[in-house]
């Protein structure tokens, strides 16, 4: 039998787990979970478990929610809006979570050492919206192939299929993509908003998906550990997931499984010779646009600038290609940093662009940055 983990991982465990916990104070579930677990070394130890690079405090969240999904019985589950339908109720839930973590340790375990967590945040469509529009700005004529990296179920790429609303303060709200959707994204824009008004998102022809691990909705389990990875105090998170869920898979985009470093170049040809019989045009008319939202972090950092070299010679014929990267500070490459002081302590989510015309590369770019999942949104395009 395995032994436990080394105790300098719990420990490094226990340091990530009150770090989340300090940084959503508003989270009355997990909050109060990565307290707790922060605090015991037998819950931490759960998390210890994860593959190299995995092992942090939403992974444990995401197995404890999937836990309690397949078995709504258990004691912990009452805490849990997913399973109940109410908000979360009055009182500590940590010694019935931490009860119910202990008493099912090697279910949690399996889970912990073989999954990773997927972006699934449907929400997060309200700033790819307004950064893949900024993008097409040069090119609004041009059909685009949309490739997402690290896509889980491809949920994002049907933004445009959505209402995607952005409020700047005291202003009407500008609303991109489908206003009759009955999927709805919004961001309140806390500062900038110039030339949000302005915005118009492209023609989008052909979707394409890349993931080790691509979810097929048709997989029931699969489909559950995506809702696991939702976070189930957040209102609206799961109704908006589960419309989204409905509404893309009438018309699903294309999900490769391998590699995002890889297997991006041969994934973005192919989109593109795709998108170009779809739309009618001659090949060279195409714009591929790539793009990921708090993928590229789960990349090792030495690989990530690997992915423009890629794109760069996608590029080299002098067809369109742009990037566009919603990621933590310091993530993609090739971007300026943002200002110190406009950093939040949440996670800021840098909205980026590298973007290739003619075969030459322009320059990085900051349009603005967001909460991770777009409660706000700070739109700055330079001049």
């Amino acid at each position: 039998m395995e032994g436990p983990p080394p105790a300098d991982e719990v420990t490094r465990v226990q340091g990530r787990l009150a770090e989340f916990a300090r940084s959503y104070p508003e989270l009355a579930l997990y909050r109060r979970i990565c307290e707790g677990a922060a605090a015991d070394d037998e819950v931490a130890a759960l998390l210890a478990r994860a593959a190299p690079g995995q092992a942090r405090p939403v992974l444990l969240l995401a197995a404890l929610h999937d836990l309690v999904l397949r078995r709504p019985e258990l004691a912990a589950a009452r805490w849990y809006p997913s399973v109940t339908g109410g908000p979360v109720p009055a009182g500590d839930p940590w010694p019935e979570v931490r009860a119910t973590a202990l008493a099912h340790a090697s279910e949690l375990r399996e889970v912990i050492a073989t999954r990773s967590t997927q972006t699934n945040e449907v929400n997060r469509a309200a700033y790819l919206a307004p950064l893949l529009a900024e993008a097409c700005a040069d090119l609004p004529d041009a059909p685009v192939a949309l490739v997402e990296l690290g896509c889980s179920a491809g949920l994002l790429m049907g933004l445009d299929r959505y209402r995607v609303e952005l409020a700047p303060p005291g202003e009407g709200p500008v609303v991109l993509g489908d206003p009759s959707s009955p999927v709805r994204c919004r961001a309140g824009v806390r500062a900038g908003g110039a030339g949000l008004v302005d915005l118009r998102l492209p023609r989008v022809v052909e979707r394409v998906g890349l993931d080790r691990s691509p979810v097929a909705f048709a997989d029931r389990d699969a489909r559950r550990w995506l809702e696991a990875c939702l976070w189930p105090d957040v209102p609206g998170r799961l109704e908006r997931f589960r419309a989204a869920v409905e509404l893309v898979t009438t018309d699903p985009p294309d999900l490769v499984a391998g590699d995002m470093v890889d297997d991006v170049g041969p994934v973005g040809r192919a989109a593109r010779a795709i998108a170009a019989a779809t739309a009618g045009t001659a090949p060279e008319e195409v714009h591929l646009v790539v793009m990921s939202s708090w993928a590229l972090t789960y990349v090792a950092r030495e690989r990530r600038a690997e992915v423009a070299g890629a794109l760069a010679d996608l590029a080299a014929d002098g067809r369109p290609v742009s990037w566009l990267t919603a990621e933590p500070p310091g993530c993609a490459p090739g971007l300026p940093p943002i200002p110190d002081d406009d950093a939040d302590p949440v996670g800021t989510t840098v909205l980026g662009a590298r973007r290739w015309r003619r075969g030459v590369e322009r320059e990085g770019t900051v349009w603005g940055w967001a909460h991770p999942h777009a409660e706000w949104l700070h739109w700055q395009p330079p001049p």
